[in-house]
Protein backbone atom coordinates (compact mmCIF):
# COMPACT_ATOMS: atom_id res chain seq x y z
CA UNK A 1 0.00 0.00 0.00
CA UNK A 2 2.80 2.41 0.86
CA UNK A 3 4.54 1.74 -2.45
CA UNK A 4 1.29 2.47 -4.30
CA UNK A 5 0.94 5.77 -2.44
CA UNK A 6 4.55 6.70 -3.12
CA UNK A 7 4.05 5.96 -6.82
CA UNK A 8 0.92 8.15 -6.85
CA UNK A 9 2.75 10.95 -5.05
CA UNK A 10 5.60 10.72 -7.55
CA UNK A 11 3.14 10.82 -10.47
CA UNK A 12 1.43 13.80 -8.84
CA UNK A 13 4.72 15.67 -8.59
CA UNK A 14 5.57 14.87 -12.21
CA UNK A 15 2.14 16.00 -13.40
CA UNK A 16 2.42 19.17 -11.35
CA UNK A 17 5.84 19.90 -12.84
CA UNK A 18 4.49 19.33 -16.34
CA UNK A 19 1.49 21.60 -15.74
CA UNK A 20 3.68 24.35 -14.30
CA UNK A 21 6.13 24.06 -17.19
CA UNK A 22 3.32 24.19 -19.75
CA UNK A 23 1.82 27.28 -18.11
CA UNK A 24 5.17 29.07 -17.92
CA UNK A 25 6.16 28.16 -21.48
CA UNK A 26 2.81 29.26 -22.86
CA UNK A 27 2.93 32.52 -20.91
CA UNK A 28 6.43 33.24 -22.21
CA UNK A 29 5.32 32.22 -25.70
CA UNK A 30 2.39 34.64 -25.58
CA UNK A 31 4.70 37.42 -24.40
CA UNK A 32 7.19 36.71 -27.21
CA UNK A 33 4.50 36.65 -29.90
CA UNK A 34 2.92 39.87 -28.64
CA UNK A 35 6.32 41.55 -28.38
CA UNK A 36 7.03 40.43 -31.93
CA UNK A 37 3.75 42.03 -33.05
CA UNK A 38 4.63 45.32 -31.36
CA UNK A 39 8.13 45.39 -32.85
CA UNK A 40 6.82 44.65 -36.35
CA UNK A 41 4.23 47.40 -36.02
CA UNK A 42 6.93 50.03 -35.41
CA UNK A 43 9.35 48.94 -38.11
CA UNK A 44 9.21 49.73 -41.82
CA UNK A 45 9.10 46.01 -42.61
CA UNK A 46 5.69 45.03 -43.95
CA UNK A 47 5.04 41.54 -42.85
CA UNK A 48 1.82 39.57 -42.51
CA UNK A 49 1.28 38.95 -38.76
CA UNK A 50 -2.41 38.11 -38.59
CA UNK A 51 -1.51 34.47 -37.93
CA UNK A 52 -0.28 35.51 -34.49
CA UNK A 53 -3.87 36.05 -33.32
CA UNK A 54 -4.61 32.37 -33.81
CA UNK A 55 -1.43 31.31 -32.04
CA UNK A 56 -2.09 33.59 -29.07
CA UNK A 57 -5.69 32.37 -28.83
CA UNK A 58 -4.61 28.72 -28.69
CA UNK A 59 -1.79 29.38 -26.28
CA UNK A 60 -4.07 31.41 -24.02
CA UNK A 61 -6.74 28.69 -23.90
CA UNK A 62 -4.24 25.96 -23.09
CA UNK A 63 -2.49 28.16 -20.53
CA UNK A 64 -5.72 29.05 -18.70
CA UNK A 65 -7.04 25.50 -18.49
CA UNK A 66 -3.64 24.05 -17.55
CA UNK A 67 -3.26 26.66 -14.80
CA UNK A 68 -6.77 25.80 -13.59
CA UNK A 69 -5.79 22.14 -13.31
CA UNK A 70 -2.68 23.08 -11.31
CA UNK A 71 -4.72 25.34 -9.03
CA UNK A 72 -7.23 22.52 -8.55
CA UNK A 73 -4.33 20.28 -7.47
CA UNK A 74 -3.60 22.66 -4.61
CA UNK A 75 -7.27 23.07 -3.69
CA UNK A 76 -7.28 26.70 -4.72
CA UNK A 77 -10.67 26.66 -6.45
CA UNK A 78 -14.10 26.82 -4.87
CA UNK A 79 -13.09 27.73 -1.35
CA UNK A 80 -14.29 30.27 1.17
CA UNK A 81 -11.10 30.59 3.16
CA UNK A 82 -12.51 33.08 5.64
CA UNK A 83 -14.89 30.47 7.07
CA UNK A 84 -12.34 27.67 6.86
CA UNK A 85 -9.67 29.61 8.73
CA UNK A 86 -11.99 31.11 11.34
CA UNK A 87 -13.67 27.81 12.18
CA UNK A 88 -10.77 25.43 11.54
CA UNK A 89 -11.14 22.13 13.35
CA UNK A 90 -14.95 22.21 13.46
CA UNK A 91 -16.67 19.18 11.99
CA UNK A 92 -19.15 21.25 9.95
CA UNK A 93 -16.22 22.86 8.11
CA UNK A 94 -15.15 19.40 6.97
CA UNK A 95 -18.69 18.78 5.70
CA UNK A 96 -18.63 22.18 3.97
CA UNK A 97 -15.34 21.29 2.26
CA UNK A 98 -16.74 17.94 1.15
CA UNK A 99 -19.91 19.62 -0.14
CA UNK A 100 -17.82 22.15 -2.11
CA UNK A 101 -15.74 19.30 -3.54
CA UNK A 102 -18.86 17.39 -4.61
CA UNK A 103 -20.21 20.53 -6.30
CA UNK A 104 -16.85 20.88 -8.04
CA UNK A 105 -17.04 17.28 -9.25
CA UNK A 106 -20.53 17.86 -10.63
CA UNK A 107 -19.48 21.08 -12.37
CA UNK A 108 -16.26 19.71 -13.87
CA UNK A 109 -17.96 16.45 -14.93
CA UNK A 110 -20.64 18.47 -16.71
CA UNK A 111 -17.98 20.65 -18.34
CA UNK A 112 -16.12 17.52 -19.41
CA UNK A 113 -19.25 15.98 -20.92
CA UNK A 114 -20.10 19.04 -22.99
CA UNK A 115 -16.50 19.79 -23.94
CA UNK A 116 -16.09 16.27 -25.34
CA UNK A 117 -19.20 16.90 -27.43
CA UNK A 118 -17.74 20.24 -28.55
CA UNK A 119 -14.46 18.63 -29.60
CA UNK A 120 -16.26 15.82 -31.45
CA UNK A 121 -18.45 18.28 -33.36
CA UNK A 122 -15.62 20.66 -34.24
CA UNK A 123 -14.96 20.37 -37.96
CA UNK A 124 -13.71 23.88 -38.67
CA UNK A 125 -10.16 25.00 -39.22
CA UNK A 126 -8.61 28.30 -38.23
CA UNK A 127 -8.81 30.80 -41.09
CA UNK A 128 -5.12 31.51 -41.57
CA UNK A 129 -3.06 28.60 -40.27
CA UNK A 130 -5.69 25.94 -41.09
CA UNK A 131 -5.30 24.24 -37.71
CA UNK A 132 -8.24 22.10 -36.63
CA UNK A 133 -10.33 23.74 -33.93
CA UNK A 134 -10.38 20.32 -32.26
CA UNK A 135 -6.84 21.13 -31.11
CA UNK A 136 -7.98 24.42 -29.60
CA UNK A 137 -11.05 22.95 -27.89
CA UNK A 138 -9.26 19.84 -26.62
CA UNK A 139 -7.63 21.86 -23.85
CA UNK A 140 -10.97 21.74 -22.02
CA UNK A 141 -11.54 17.96 -21.75
CA UNK A 142 -7.85 17.18 -21.23
CA UNK A 143 -7.61 19.49 -18.24
CA UNK A 144 -11.10 18.57 -16.97
CA UNK A 145 -9.92 14.97 -16.61
CA UNK A 146 -6.95 16.17 -14.56
CA UNK A 147 -9.21 18.37 -12.43
CA UNK A 148 -11.63 15.48 -11.84
CA UNK A 149 -8.78 13.27 -10.65
CA UNK A 150 -7.77 15.90 -8.12
CA UNK A 151 -11.37 16.52 -7.03
CA UNK A 152 -11.91 12.79 -6.49
CA UNK A 153 -8.73 12.74 -4.42
CA UNK A 154 -10.06 15.65 -2.35
CA UNK A 155 -13.42 13.90 -1.92
CA UNK A 156 -11.75 10.73 -0.64
CA UNK A 157 -9.54 12.77 1.71
CA UNK A 158 -12.60 14.69 2.92
CA UNK A 159 -14.56 11.53 3.63
CA UNK A 160 -11.60 10.00 5.46
CA UNK A 161 -11.21 13.18 7.52
CA UNK A 162 -14.90 13.16 8.51
CA UNK A 163 -14.88 9.45 9.38
CA UNK A 164 -11.74 9.77 11.53
CA UNK A 165 -13.23 12.54 13.72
Amino acid sequence: MKTCLSVLKTLDKILSSILKAVVVLLCVGIAVVLLFRVIIRFTPVHFQISWTDEIVEMMMAWMIFSASAEIMRDGGHFRVELLQEKYAGKKWVDFLNLFITVLGIIFIATLLYYSVQLVNKAVQFTPILKISTKWLYSCIPVNCVIMLIYLCRDAVNGIVKIVKK
